[in-house]
C-alpha cells in the first residue's frame, strides 16, 4: 500500500514540510513518486519515518541522526557496532534526562505540598502574612537536600 504525504503526516504527527525536510536532508531513504510525481509512501518508509520521530522527541541532534541512518542505509553488518554505539550513547543521555526530570517533578511537588498545606491551612492570617522570602526560605530547605548544578 502507498500513502500520500498528507495521510503520513497525519499517521506521524508531523507536517507536510517536516517530511520533505527530512527527505531533504538525507534522514529517509529515497521517496518513490506516483505517476503525478507526487510522493508515495511505503509502510516501509512510515517505519522509518517513526524510527526518525522516535529520535528526535527524545532530543538526538538531526546530525547524530544523520551519521545513524547513514550507517543504516550502508548494507551489511560491519556498521552494527557503530550504530548500537549511538543508540547506546543516546539511551544514557534519555537516562540522565530522565533522572533529572525525576527530581524537578520532586521540587515541584514539594512546593504543591507546601501550596496545599497553605490553602488548607486553619490560620489564614498566617497564610496572608506568607511573603516571598518566607516562601524562599522554605524551598531552600528542600533543595538543601538535592545536588543541584
Amino acid at each position: 500500500m502507498r500513502y500520500s504525504a498528507g495521510e503520513v503526516a497525519k499517521k506521524s504527527g508531523l507536517s507536510k514540510d517536516s517530511l520533505r525536510y527530512y527527505e531533504k536532508e538525507g534522514l529517509l531513504p529515497p521517496i518513490e513518486r506516483d505517476q503525478s510525481g507526487h510522493r508515495a509512501y511505503s509502510e516501509s518508509d512510515i517505519e522509518w519515518i517513526f524510527l526518525i520521530r522516535c529520535l528526535r522527541d527524545t532530543d538526538m541532534p538531526i546530525h547524530k541522526i544523520k551519521q545513524y541512518v547513514s550507517l543504516l542505509m550502508k548494507s551489511g553488518g560491519e556498521s552494527i557496532p557503530k550504530r548500537r554505539d549511538i543508540l547506546l550513547e543516546h539511551k544514557a543521555f534519555i537516562l540522565d534526562k530522565m533522572a533529572t526530570y525525576q527530581k524537578l517533578s520532586y521540587l515541584i511537588e514539594k512546593k504543591l505540598d507546601f501550596y496545599n498545606e497553605a490553602l488548607n491551612a486553619d490560620n489564614n492570617e498566617a497564610v496572608q502574612c506568607m511573603d516571598y522570602a518566607v516562601e524562599w526560605e522554605h524551598f531552600r530547605g528542600i533543595l538543601g537536600g538535592m545536588k543541584h548544578d
